[in-house]
């Protein structure tokens, strides 16, 4: 029946058939502009914190590092709950599109792994956020330390870049791969019925948490629900940093970088409306790293996700398709993530004191909050200078593309 085909096709071009990046980084600038109004950030690292501060806890480590305990439930701290629904939406997706597979690399892959991982959980700690709470959240919420860490992704990306090149010249243990499943077993036709009931659990238990009584699980609800639809995007668009960093350098190819961009310029607008008419504060992502912390952390993120192969975000959704591989970098990042947070803590390095010089400002030893709008005395300002980097970025990423001038492969 010629009906039942149409529904087919279309059924094959929402659920299985790849998203144009463009059009990933057009909803995903939406849904941060949503959270935002939500009334928080979106993030992912503090999630992987709470995790990390929960294993610590549980094998005895909590009091020698200083943390106080037991931590906050993960089910009712709000990151954490945002980084689950973003697990739950991508594993939906994923089954939806039949590309769920459990994914077994070669041993020398699963080293990278955790090696990305307790990099990206050390750099992410110091720039106080990953590539979305240390650099997308504050640049959208104007805190210049988003493009301190922004700088330091970059020159992460070029140095993880050259690394991974020499190690595939001088490194030939563990490449052999160990198993290997299908991702698209065309008979498995049970994935799509155990996505729709995943997306139901997840949609019943965020309507859930709306409809209680208790003000606090009404906010979560409706974090669980965004953080849902993140992981929704993600996976259908396969949308993630580590490529939009990656790729100019690797093979000149800026089509993901473009679609971040995309993302970036609709958050900033929509945000900058938000807390513009002070229907939102702009606290959540200021972050008192700028710069050090902000360049140096960015700089071992970049090179930690070049490693694992993905992001904090990208980590997520893929681990949720099956990858082992960013399974085990999401087990690290959280580890290292809460016990480097811990450390840093303990030493002074990331307390927080007032700044007797910028009053209402906050600085640690790693640099200092730098909000735009006050720093400036300008909206305007602040705008041209957060549009400008915008367009520099595009620009460059442009003219790689024709001259290839910035690849490092060659």
């Amino acid at each position: 029946m010629e009906w039942v085909k149409a529904l087919k096709r279309h059924y094959d071009k929402i659920f299985v058939e790849e998203w144009p990046g463009t059009i990933g980084g057009i909803l995903l600038g939406f849904l941060i502009v949503l959270i935002f109004a939500w009334g928080r950030t979106w993030g992912v690292q503090g999630g992987l914190n709470n995790w990390g501060d929960w294993f610590n806890y549980l094998i005895g480590l909590s009091k020698p590092l200083g943390i106080s305990g037991p931590p906050e439930s993960p089910l009712r701290n709000s990151t954490s709950l945002m980084s689950i629904g973003l697990l739950l939406g991508a594993f939906a997706a994923a089954l939806m599109s039949k590309q769920f597979a459990i994914r077994i690399p070669p041993p020398l892959e699963m080293v990278k792994g955790a090696i990305g991982g307790i990099l990206m959980g050390i750099g992410a700690t110091m720039s106080m956020g990953c590539n979305v709470g240390g650099f997308i959240a504050p640049v959208t919420s104007f805190n210049m330390s988003g493009w301190g860490m922004w700088l330091g992704m970059i020159i992460g990306a070029a140095l993880g870049i050259k690394i991974l090149l020499w190690e595939m010249e001088h490194i030939s243990w563990g490449r052999k791969n160990i198993q290997k499943f299908s991702a698209t077993d065309k008979k498995d036709t049970y994935k799509p019925f155990l996505g729709i009931l995943i997306y139901m659990a997840a949609i019943f238990w965020g309507v859930r948490y709306l409809t209680s009584t208790e003000e606090g699980l009404k906010f979560l609800g409706g974090v669980l629900l965004i953080g849902t639809a993140f992981g929704v995007v993600l996976h259908r668009s396969r949308f993630c940093f580590s490529r939009a960093f990656r790729d100019p350098f690797m093979i000149g190819d800026g089509s993901m970088t473009k679609g971040a961009i995309l993302m970036i310029l609709i958050a900033i607008l929509g945000n900058a409306l938000l807390i513009y008419n002070g229907s939102h504060a702009y606290y959540d992502a200021l972050t008192p790293v700028f710069w050090a912390g902000s360049v140096l952390g960015g700089i071992i993120f970049g090179m930690g996700m070049i490693a694992a192969g993905g992001c904090a975000s990208g980590s997520l959704w893929r681990a949720a398709e099956g990858h082992i591989k960013l399974m085990i970098t999401i087990v690290f990042f959280a580890w290292t993530g809460s016990v480097w947070k811990a450390l840093l803590v303990k030493w002074d390095i990331l307390q927080l004191h007032m700044d007797m010089t910028r009053p209402g400002s906050y600085l640690t030893k790693l640099g200092v909050t730098f909000y735009m709008p006050k720093e400036f005395h300008s909206w305007f300002w602040t705008l041209v200078v957060s549009l400008g980097l915008l367009a520099i970025w595009f620009v460059l990423v442009v003219y790689n593309e024709a001259t290839e001038k910035f690849v490092v492969v060659k």
